[in-house]
């Protein structure tokens, strides 16, 4: 199923990166032909009177701060010739993002972190973490780093290599999805991903494992993974090649026949901790993005799930594309 975002929102905070969140705005919308929308969320306002007491700005005070983020959207994308309708709102990032999506029926948020404490965050913390977890949408963080204390106008973003980790649940399964509507979008090198902790054994003689056969093993389903983490015998663990294998012909059997046409997907399995081993296959493959589901928490944290997608989005320097299925 191909996927065409048709609303994709930009969060901007005026600093010196909002050029980036804007360049992925823009060219997403171009190849989606999607509507692009700015938002700027203004913080609550508490002022101190002259005897130290605090109280609530003024609603003609709110209105100006109104007034003026309105106005510094406007030049901003009217400075880079982007057609985009222009959101302001008020409160917690969060709250207030996850608010718009739902009223907007927005597809894609598109946000940035900005690396060093030095620097005045957009996200950071439990901003990001909880944009993660209320969003009914995708949201694509964007990293700035410390050492680039400043960028210039809009550019061409960069796309030839997308990873997408894949755990065979259907959430890894909408990520895959998107990552290839990503990959035929932008005519980008896909790379298929699964990662296996090698501190636990893998079972092959359960018989609620894949039920082997001759031919392809397009059968597996949740419970069939889970089993993938019980201890098995020395003996066992030598076969692990030949379950490797197949492995590897599941993760090619998801790339449909009509996409090899203009993508040759690169499969690879990886072994470790699953936030660790995407991040250093994105650096040493120079990977453009990562695509992650989002599962929830318990059992499912064991594989590409929660606390993976997380902190790969705190500690990679590639933007993250983290997906959830809508409500």
């Amino acid at each position: 199923m191909r996927i065409q975002p048709k609303k994709i929102m930009c969060a901007v905070d005026f600093s010196d990166f909002s050029h980036l969140i804007l360049s992925y705005g823009r060219d997403l919308a171009a190849e989606f032909d999607a509507k692009l929308y700015v938002c700027h969320i203004l913080s609550d306002m508490v002022m101190l009177s002259s005897h130290g007491q605090a109280y609530i700005a003024s609603n003609e005070i709110a209105e100006e701060r109104f007034k003026n983020a309105n106005s510094l959207l406007d030049d901003l994308i009217k400075k880079h010739g982007i057609d985009a309708q222009i959101l302001v709102s008020q409160g917690h990032p969060a709250d207030e993002i996850t608010q718009i999506v739902k009223e907007e029926t927005i597809d894609l948020v598109i946000a940035a972190t900005h690396g060093g404490s030095g620097i005045k965050r957009f996200l950071i913390g439990s901003v990001t973490d909880r944009l993660v977890k209320t969003l009914t949408c995708p949201l694509l963080v964007l990293h700035a780093q410390e050492d680039h204390p400043s960028f210039p106008d809009l550019f061409k973003i960069p796309l030839q290599r997308i990873l997408v980790g894949c755990d065979f649940s259907p959430e890894s399964s909408l990520a895959f999805e998107y990552a290839l509507s990503l990959a035929q979008e932008f005519q980008a090198e896909l790379h298929l991903a699964h990662v296996l902790r090698p501190e636990k054994h893998i079972e092959l003689t359960t018989a609620d494992y894949i039920k082997i056969q001759e031919g392809d093993y397009l059968g597996w389903n949740r419970s069939d993974f889970l089993e993938l983490q019980k201890t098995t015998t020395d003996e066992e663990w030598d076969r692990r090649d030949s379950l490797f294998k197949r492995i590897k012909l599941q993760l090619s059997h998801m790339v449909p026949e009509d996409s090899r046409n203009w993508c040759t997907p690169v499969i690879t399995l990886l072994e470790g901790q699953p936030y660790n081993e995407l991040i250093d296959y994105a650096q040493t493959k120079k990977i453009d993005m990562i695509v992650l589901g989002i599962h929830g928490h318990g059992l499912l944290e064991k594989f590409l799930v929660g606390s993976t997608t997380d902190r790969v989005i705190s500690h990679s320097d590639c933007p993250v594309l983290a997906v959830r299925k809508r409500d």
